[in-house]
């Protein structure tokens, strides 16, 4: 046996071990999470707002689907709009995502002795509640706040122009993923109205 075909044959040995040491001690990679309801509507949001699109996408990847009204939620059960208008505790598998708020903020963190910027704070702000379709609370209004620090300079402007876009983009993803796991401990019997 040549150098190249023990190398490569101790190489795939190694990769295999490795896997099955990661298979056999439960390793598994994070799966979107299971939810308890099956439409939501999401309201409340900016129109073309980058979070609400992302939110739907994470919300559809889960197995819910994302409608725009309790009529469209009703049509989906196979009820008539009329009848789930008049008792909306009928909708037991719809519930609304209304966002409060959502803001970025950029404020100087810190200053040069000369006066100059140093540092900048990057904020991402979300504020939700999540409630039946009767609109009584499931998840009562709660704020998610993410938080960081650029290193500014004035030569470098533009770049950290970029720099901030992308780091507030980073801090929605997170924000997105906070929330959907807020939305997964919802357990079916908070969803029938008391």
């Amino acid at each position: 046996m040549n150098r190249r075909t023990f190398t490569l044959s101790l190489l795939a040995l190694s990769a295999s071990a490795t896997v099955g040491g990661l298979a056999g001690c439960g390793f598994e990679l994070r799966r979107a999470p299971h939810m308890s309801f099956k439409s939501v509507q999401l309201a409340g949001f900016a129109p073309n707002s980058p979070l609400a699109a992302e939110l739907a996408k994470a919300l559809e990847d889960a197995g819910v689907s994302v409608v725009d009204s309790t009529a469209a939620a009703a049509a989906q059960q196979n009820l008539p709009a009329a009848v789930a208008a008049s008792n909306p505790r009928i909708l037991t598998s719809h519930v609304v995502l209304e966002a409060l708020s959502d803001t970025r903020e950029q404020a100087v963190a810190s200053i040069t002795a000369f006066s100059q910027v140093r540092d900048i704070s990057l904020r991402t702000r979300f504020r939700f509640r999540l409630s039946r379709a009767d609109g009584s609370d499931i998840i009562v209004p709660t704020e998610l706040l993410l938080t960081n620090d650029l290193p500014y300079n004035e030569k470098d402007a533009l770049a950290k122009i970029d720099e901030s876009a992308a780091m507030h983009r980073a801090m929605q993803t997170d924000i997105v993923q906070q929330v959907m796991r807020r939305l997964a401990v919802v357990r079916p019997d908070q969803l029938v109205a008391r």
